[in-house]
């Protein structure tokens, strides 16, 4: 049962491995610093995957499974995968949110400073409420725009990027804040809010008629609202998912960084929009899971890991994943044309 449920994600799956097992490759070589002159590159440890320890009183040296490096991981693919989970029911419905990233930052500046005027229980959950109340709020914002203006929500989020970006700079007052989160936290948060995340919208469009909707109005607009579907309802609805979402993905950039930031999540909707088309979320509309997202943010956040670990510089980086969004840009550009969809 199992395997037959995974057998329309075999090319993903698979793409996955090839980008794990290159990076593993990459990890292993030791440039010296010469990037293009392969005859100074050496063969080394691969760092990706195995880690090299020393014996104490010994010259030879240990190689165990590096665990570490697998949990990092999935802890970076954490916030992505949280975004990517709201981004997969907006473009579902045929919108796009590119104000998840300004969102985030406005999101962990108000939990953050909220947490620091208290250290009970009774301050955390309050500053997490806000926190996602924010996020829910600018998420409703920026779908009532956009289904009742009419305006693009390519156009929408474009301007409350930027907007939010502002606002999440006077919340903060300009200033990076501290506030220390602990190791306990800084696993768990990041971990067990991305799985709940995935595991209740999966559950979500699987099984309940809203996701039902949500594919429909995707699939074909006018036909929904001929259905009796309230398209504008399901549009706003999942808009304002996203930014409870972008909420989320706020606390667990404070737990994996213990700050409050306004320049958090600078590019994060890039990559979130990356995974989920990676992950066979049809640009267009009507057709994606959350599983191909998770998988799709997977595949991000190995390639990042992978080449962090290689010590590739940051701009050689963006390189590497400007040509990962053009490529998934080409693959549901195909898709798009095979299913008879026009693309813009």
């Amino acid at each position: 049962m199992i395997i037959a449920w995974l057998k329309p994600y075999r090319a993903l799956i698979a793409t996955l491995l090839l980008v794990y097992f290159t990076m593993a490759l990459v990890s292993a070589i030791d440039t010296r610093g010469a990037y293009l002159n392969p005859s100074h590159w050496r063969w080394d440890t691969p760092r990706f995957i195995v880690e090299e320890t020393r014996i104490p009183g010994h010259e030879s040296k240990s190689y165990t499974f590096n665990t570490y490096n697998q949990r990092k991981i999935l802890e970076q693919a954490a916030i992505n995968l949280t975004l990517g989970v709201g981004m997969t029911f907006v473009i579902l419905t045929g919108g796009i949110d590119l104000s998840v990233g300004s969102l985030l930052a406005l999101c962990n500046v108000i939990f953050v400073d909220l947490l620091r005027r208290g250290d009970s229980s009774g301050v955390f959950i309050f500053a997490l409420f806000a926190c996602l109340a924010a996020g829910t709020l600018c998420g409703v914002a920026n779908g009532w725009l956009s289904v009742t203006l009419r305006i693009p929500s390519f156009i929408v989020t474009l301007g409350t990027l930027l907007v939010i970006r502002g606002i999440a700079y006077w919340v903060s007052g300009g200033q990076t804040k501290l506030m220390a989160c602990s190791p306990e936290l800084s696993v768990g948060i990041p971990l067990g809010v991305s799985i709940v995340a995935v595991a209740a919208a999966s559950f979500f469009l699987a099984t309940t008629a809203g996701g039902r909707r949500i594919y429909a109005v995707g699939g074909n607009l006018l036909a929904a609202q001929y259905s009796g579907v309230r398209t504008g309802l399901v549009r706003v609805l999942c808009f304002a998912f996203s930014g409870l979402c972008a909420g989320l993905a706020g606390v667990i950039y404070w737990s994996r960084t213990s700050t409050g930031s306004y320049t958090a999540g600078e590019g994060a909707e890039l990559y979130a929009i990356a995974a989920v088309v990676l992950g066979g979320t049809r640009l267009a509309g009507g057709e994606g899971t959350i599983f191909g997202t998770l998988i799709g943010a997977l595949i991000m956040s190995v390639l990042a890991n992978g080449l962090n670990t290689a010590g590739v510089h940051e701009l050689t980086q963006k390189i590497i994943v400007g040509c990962v969004l053009i490529v998934a840009a080409y693959i549901d550009s195909r898709r798009s044309r095979r299913g008879g969809v026009a693309v813009m």
